[in-house]
């Protein structure tokens, strides 16, 4: 059997480096890098920069834990080269993998003719399947057209020789929120707009007050319910006015939202798009039997998010698919985080979605500030929601904010993938202490008998 992979990024190679596993004959196709915008522009880099950042804004804290530390600086250059090769170290990772596993690796711009065919550096190839992952780029937003020097994009970011002294971010996504965190650490003076009247579009409002208090504590100013209406080039810097006429003076701005498929290697009727994406069903598969489509460039029946790891799960199910041994995706336990300092994490329905599906709902709230573990590590600013059904107490959806909620929030997921109550997970035995005491509390609490609260 011989399977056609267009695009290399997590979805990608992933699913080449299961299929060689599994016997299957792969060859994968790329025209720049292994990892795609993942590794090599995304979630790799501003991962590698926020962990010194984060270990920066802990050492400035010292003396709150006893400990006398002097002259402690933080370089943009050393930290970017540090982030240039943990890329460069991972990417060699990937790449070895897959020579070790046997797949066939064309590092060129590969296009989808229809009937498994893949045309590549003037040659045809033929397969049984195809997937296509080729991912998606940053959106060119109307009157924020990027130049790279005044107005740039995540893309553009990480390769920048030296930061603003002040940045207006548009967008309080995960991009436009991550790399406002970079920037605050750097002493940037920042701004933040966002077009919907809340941060965090994806959270319910109360979280996203609770998460917008937390950074705003730490010099992040946020503008909701705007939008740039003008910007006018000065000699060295430039005056933005937004929707509400409010006038910035800025070195910069950062487009921090929106992204665009990467569908232009479709050249045949045979598969569908809608609003620029691929369309698939439940099982992955387009318009043409035998081809897939995964991550951020496929459009399913059901929304998910545009995330790294859903297109890794999606390939290596496109897989299973291929082989006869899966028949449908559930997306219905997607966990999310967004990597600021303390990060956001979320999974499975707000409390919005769920009452207009027509469920009866329970929220509970715990703050941080109840957990041992967090009073001892000085990181009380935080908390945790729970969204659960009334009647049976099926734990529907959780937003947290706060230290260990990237961690945390993979509990969830095994919450949620497997239907559990408020009960079932109040019988589950945490480790104490420890910030994932956070599920403890809350089921107790949602069961009507709170431990460490009132």
């Amino acid at each position: 059997m011989k399977l056609g992979i267009i695009g290399a990024g997590p979805g990608g190679y992933e699913a080449a480096l299961y299929a060689a596993q599994r016997g299957i004959e792969v060859t994968l196709f790329e025209k720049q890098f292994v990892g795609g915008t993942c590794l090599n522009l995304g979630c790799i880099p501003t991962k590698t920069i926020l962990a010194s950042t984060e270990l920066y804004s802990h050492i400035e804290e010292a003396s709150q834990f006893g400990i006398k530390v002097e002259g402690a600086e933080i370089s943009w250059e050393q930290v970017q080269q540090r982030m240039l090769k943990t890329v460069a170290q991972l990417r060699k990772g990937v790449e070895f993998l897959l020579k070790k596993r046997g797949v066939r690796f064309i590092n060129a711009e590969a296009f989808y003719l229809g009937d498994h065919r893949i045309e590549a550096g003037g040659q045809t190839y033929e397969f049984d399947n195809v997937i296509i992952a080729t991912g998606s780029r940053p959106a060119e937003l109307p009157g924020l057209a990027t130049d790279k020097k005044w107005i740039i994009n995540s893309n553009h970011f990480f390769t920048r020789k030296e930061l603003p002294k002040r940045a207006l971010v548009v967008g309080t996504g995960a991009i436009g929120l991550e790399l406002s965190d970079i920037l605050r650490a750097f002493g940037t003076e920042l701004t933040v707009v966002e077009l919907v009247p809340q941060v965090m579009p994806l959270l319910d409002s109360d979280a996203s007050s609770n998460y917008a208090r937390i950074l705003s504590k730490k010099g992040i100013k946020f503008i909701v319910g705007n939008s740039v209406k003008t910007i006018e080039h000065k000699e060295d810097h430039l005056k933005v006015t937004l929707t509400n006429d409010q006038e910035l003076e800025v070195d910069q701005i950062v487009v921090g939202v929106g992204r665009t498929p990467n569908s232009e290697v479709i050249k045949t009727d045979k598969v569908q798009t809608e609003r620029g994406k691929i369309k698939v069903n439940n099982s992955l598969v387009t318009s043409e039997e035998g081809t897939y489509a995964i991550g951020d460039v496929a459009i399913p029946p059901v929304s998910r998010g545009a995330l790294a790891h859903v297109a890794s799960h999606e390939g290596i199910f496109a897989v299973k698919h291929i082989l006869g041994e899966a028949n449908e995706m559930d997306w219905h336990a997607v966990p999310w985080v967004v990597f600021t300092d303390p990060p956001l994490a979320a999974i499975g329905q707000t409390e919005k979605e769920a009452s207009q599906a027509g469920l009866a709902v329970k929220t509970y709230t715990l703050p941080y500030r109840a957990l041992g573990a967090a009073v001892a590590k000085n990181r009380t600013e935080g908390f945790c929601k729970f969204i659960v059904e009334a009647d049976t107490g099926r734990i529907l959806g959780v937003q947290m904010a706060g230290v260990g909620a990237d961690l945390i929030i993979n509990e969830m997921a095994v919450v949620l993938q497997q239907n559990m109550t408020v009960k079932e997970l109040s019988e589950v035995i945490h480790a104490h202490p420890t910030l994932s005491e956070v599920a403890k509390e809350s089921a107790f609490a949602l069961l009507g008998y709170p431990i460490n609260t009132m």
